[in-house]
């Protein structure tokens, strides 16, 4: 009997010293570190598992083969280190809810996935819950061919790079995270993931708050904000952190305001803020902003108007066309024109500016067609005279 146990205790000990232990059936456990030195260790029908805490490197040389049917996971505190390969085949499976080293190294032949977590917080454990709901909306989207630009072509060779480039990425099919809770969704390694962190606007007819200035992090690392999006290659499981939200003033958007300057005039804030060339005057939503027109004493004696167009920088289009539709804006009484509650970009333009030479020389060649009109009716007048004509109102 003694000698029966014995040899039960030495095939139990045996068994716990294999780096992976059978926990259920098809699923295997990696419990203490492990290099890999067989490519076909992994058999089809099977789940494996490197648990918390556990690390397997594929070394050099060793290229690792994930078959149908098999799934590796690397569990969320666990180490994958790829230092030659890893190719997973149709129907193969590798996810990554770890740390994974070396993922540039995976190959995924006819149809096999390679797929990590993110995982998106609760807005409430992000301070992102106000008084009137959530402060933002997070979507997430991918790409599929691990391009940044999804389907970067055209066929206009006049078309701009940037609409190109943004049409591509407007084409992404973008999912919301929910608002309650954790949650986490399985993307691609080895593309591209796009987040979109959009503040919630109070009022959907004005950007009030810049979506750019919403950071959104991947394990602590900023992601850079292009095109609309947040976006960066996938080579990692992530957790995802927003900006912290101290007051409404530190997401508010900004607006630009084209100061116009040209012969005979310059328009000068009340800050003083002008430019020879024209200066664009930066201020945050809801601002004010006032200024005034400053004319050349060889101008002064201009009958101009002011206007304040609602978009930026379009002095090249015909004013006429621009302005017709628009009042010209009154000054206060000490020459001041003020744009209130600034909710958009503006461009203000000075209509009606003429070198006082010009305007005598207009005056007088007026003066001088008023007098050559007044000597030809005098004429006429002597003519009819002479053939007695009468000019005057005849009588009633």
């Amino acid at each position: 009997m003694k000698k029966i146990l014995a040899v039960i205790l030495s095939a139990v000990m045996v068994f716990c010293c294999i780096p992976f232990a059978a926990s259920a059936a098809n699923e295997y456990h990696f419990t203490t570190n492990v290099s890999i030195d067989n490519s076909n260790m992994f058999a089809s029908g099977t789940t494996y598992y490197i648990d918390k805490g556990v690390k397997m490197t594929v070394p050099v040389g060793i290229t690792l083969n994930i078959p149908a049917n098999c799934e590796l996971v690397v569990s969320e505190g666990a180490t994958l280190e790829i230092n030659e390969s890893v190719v997973v085949v149709a129907d193969g499976v590798l996810t990554v809810e770890g740390k994974i080293t070396g993922a540039e190294r995976i190959t995924c032949n006819n149809g096999g996935t390679a797929r990590t977590v993110i995982r998106f917080p609760s807005l409430e454990s992000q301070g992102l819950i106000g008084p009137n709901g959530p402060r933002i909306e997070v979507s997430y989207a991918f790409s599929s061919n691990g391009n940044i630009y999804e389907d970067l072509e055209t066929t206009d060779p006049d078309e701009e790079l940037d609409e190109v480039i943004q049409d591509a990425i407007n084409k992404l099919k973008y999912t919301k995270v929910p608002v309650a809770g954790d949650s986490k969704v399985y993307a691609p390694l080895n593309q591209y993931v796009f987040i979109k962190a959009e503040i919630v606007e109070p009022d959907k007819m004005y950007d009030k708050f810049d979506d750019a200035k919403m950071d959104v992090n991947l394990n602590g690392i900023g992601v850079p904000f292009r095109q609309g999006s947040h976006h960066t290659k996938l080579t990692n499981a992530a957790d995802v952190t927003y900006s912290a939200w101290p007051n409404d003033d530190y997401f508010l958007n900004s607006f630009k305001i084209y100061l116009p300057s040209d012969e005979g005039y310059r328009v000068i804030g009340r800050e003083g803020e002008q430019s020879e060339l024209g200066e664009t005057v930066t201020l945050k939503y809801g601002q004010s902003f006032s200024f005034r027109v400053e004319i050349d004493e060889a101008y002064d004696m201009s009958q101009f108007e002011v206007y304040i167009y609602n978009g930026y920088g379009w002095t090249d289009l015909d004013t006429e066309t621009l302005l017709k539709d628009i009042k010209p804006a009154q000054p206060d009484k000490y020459g001041y024109y003020t744009i209130s509650e600034i909710k958009g970009e503006h461009t203000i333009y000075v209509v009606g500016i003429m070198s006082n030479d010009t305007i005598l020389m207009v005056g007088d060649i007026l003066d001088l067609v008023r007098n050559i009109f007044n000597m030809i009716t005098e004429f006429f007048a002597k003519i009819a005279e002479f053939f007695g004509i009468s000019t005057g109102t005849p009588a009633a």
